[in-house]
């Protein structure tokens, strides 16, 4: 399944998607989000034509070429069998979240497959960096109550993993003005941070 979950608010931009791709289906997910998903053998392929033709930027690749993967072996068949399957559970062990603790114990002996490598190339074009920002960026206005500050604050929240995304993105943003402070911030846990002030 290929699935996009946003706010209820982008409604219209789902139906925009869902209606250029000419597959999938919008449906609600809890109170405030949405979910536009492809799941129907028969519509896979759109998503993959669209993004053998439009390449992601990002970590996002990795994740994509693993779902081709184990779309291309149910495609054969060999879902139907206990090695393919053994094999799609293998390479779905990284695919996003990884295998659920019910799924590591019905296959305990699953044999994790490596992620496909994968290499920040830079940002392609402003249009991509668009597109990015109307998924992962987040816009705010930071009130400060030790100083009666107030400041406007533009921040990427993304896994540690594409560090490399967000040290474009801040270069990308710096070439461009010279008004603003970027920090990229990294912390202990998994996620890495861009600000801009």
């Amino acid at each position: 399944m290929f699935s996009i979950t946003l706010h209820i608010k982008d409604l219209l931009l789902l139906e925009s998607i869902r209606n250029s791709l000419g597959v999938g289906n919008i449906s609600k997910s809890g109170k405030k989000a949405l979910i536009y998903a492809v799941d129907s053998i028969k519509d896979i392929p759109v998503i993959i034509n669209h993004f053998d033709k439009y390449p992601l930027v990002t970590q996002k690749l990795s994740d994509y070429l693993i779902f081709k993967k184990c779309f291309k072996l149910i495609k054969q068949d060999k879902h139907l069998t206990e090695r393919g399957l053994l094999e799609i559970i293998g390479l779905k062990s990284n695919l996003n979240l990884g295998l659920s603790a019910k799924l590591k114990e019905a296959f305990p002996s699953v044999i994790e497959v490596n992620r496909v490598e994968y290499k920040f190339y830079g940002i392609p074009d402003p249009f991509w960096v668009s597109g990015f920002i109307s998924g992962e960026g987040s816009f705010q206005i930071v009130l400060r109550n030790f100083n009666n500050g107030v400041f406007a604050r533009f921040s990427i929240h993304l896994h540690v993993r594409d560090l490399e995304v967000l040290k474009g993105l801040s270069t990308y943003f710096k070439s461009n003005s010279t008004e603003k402070k970027i920090y990229i911030l990294e912390k202990k846990c998994s996620f890495a941070n861009i600000k801009i002030f």
